[in-house]
């Protein structure tokens, strides 16, 4: 039976919600479009790790504080709770009997695994158990980690930012996406980390913000984005966060490289936006003199092939830790029928950049951007729930 659960869009690294960066709109045509089923947009820490995203997006669905849980704010250095949302819920009667469709782009797609996890585990005390959720979109997703946190000063072996280079490597990774999207970021921007006990100033560039932020722990453990999109970040949470048996999970790959001839290294097509084209350059010819992570047979060349931002290889589904059973490929055509929950599903949307499938495509991609949600909207509203 066809269902008419809510879909909540949940963004990635540096992403916004709604009216929070003037007329940007980071989900593009997903709620410019006709749905079948209720649609709602998330906002949480753009740098923050998929942990504490995590916890924020769980009060904004079911109107709460939010509450990072007393063990974990203890352990990394914060307050535990952060803003109030209650009688603001997305969902107020949020439950097994009525549970939600979770979107997530990049960062979005750990922190919407990581949120059933923590459902699973009933961590705020609701009662709450995985069948919370009944579908999980994992679109660009950084499910294994991006070996492109190391462009940014990530040490390769600790997946941590190391202190010696300062706020460089953020402040550039800022630079690349405020290229990309425009310049609203550098007037209005905030990085919601009240709870680490920060907030911009109004006077404040956000140079001076960050300068003052670095002094903090937040920056140099593991309770950041930095981290969490790290390829042993991710081994780390694969272990831990589970593939449920009864939740549907699609991974939507993004793909804008081509392989050189007699290199086999990858380099950007000449259509990828022009902020990403030097990222994707290094992620496709990034070499690691020892395996950053205990994967059997690890090849740097797996993790050339890339969308500007996130090689491909990392998107298809978990696979560096844990057990995550796979259902196979699937394209436009494949009836709901072909799906069985507690399985990965993988389609590929090649040609399409790591921002053409949200926030700014490419003049050519408007389109195709408007019929991927149309499809994946119709797809989730098709899903037989128990």
């Amino acid at each position: 039976m066809p269902n008419h659960q809510p879909v909540i869009f949940v963004h990635g690294l540096f992403g916004f919600g709604p009216n929070e960066l003037g007329p940007l709109n980071y989900w593009g045509s997903a709620f410019m479009i006709p749905s079948p089923l209720p649609r709602f947009e998330a906002s949480v820490g753009p740098i923050s790790s998929a942990y504490d995203r995590a916890c924020e997006l769980a009060a904004q669905i079911k109107g709460a504080q939010v509450d990072y849980g007393a063990e974990h704010a203890a352990g990394a250095g914060h307050a535990r709770f952060g803003r109030d949302y209650s009688g603001k819920g997305f969902v107020p009667n949020w439950s097994a009997s009525n549970p939600v469709h979770l979107v997530g782009h990049s960062l979005g797609a750990q922190t919407i695994r990581c949120l059933q996890h923590l459902l699973a585990s009933d961590s705020w005390g609701w009662g709450s158990d995985a069948r919370w959720i009944a579908s999980i979109s994992a679109i660009s997703g950084v499910l294994n980690g991006s070996t492109l946190t190391y462009f940014f000063g990530v040490d390769e072996q600790s997946g941590r930012l190391k202190p010696e280079n300062g706020i460089v490597p953020i402040a550039l990774m800022l630079e690349l996406f405020t290229t990309a999207t425009g310049r609203f970021l550098e007037v209005l921007y905030d990085f919601d980390l009240q709870h680490w006990g920060f907030s911009r100033r109004a006077d404040e560039t956000l140079l001076d913000y960050l300068n003052r932020v670095a002094g903090s722990p937040f920056f140099w453990g593991e309770d950041n984005a930095a981290y969490s999109l790290s390829l042993q970040g991710a081994y780390a949470d694969n272990g831990v966060w589970q593939t449920h048996p009864a939740t549907y999970y699609f991974a939507y790959i993004t793909e804008q490289t081509t392989e050189g001839l007699i290199s086999g290294r990858h380099y950007p097509d000449f259509r990828m936006n022009p902020a990403l084209l030097g990222l994707s350059t290094y992620i496709g010819r990034k070499e690691f003199a020892y395996p950053p992570i205990p994967l059997t047979n690890f090849r740097s060349a797996d993790w050339w092939e890339n969308d500007g931002m996130v090689p491909t290889y990392s998107q298809r589904y978990p696979f560096t830790n844990g057990s995550h059973p796979v259902g196979g490929e699937f394209d436009a055509s494949a009836p709901v029928s072909a799906f069985t929950p507690g399985r990965w599903y993988i389609s590929w949307e090649r040609g399409m950049d790591h921002l053409d499938i949200c926030i700014t495509p490419q003049l050519t991609q408007f389109g195709r951007q408007r019929r991927f949600y149309q499809r994946l909207l119709q797809r989730l509203a098709a899903l037989g729930l128990e």
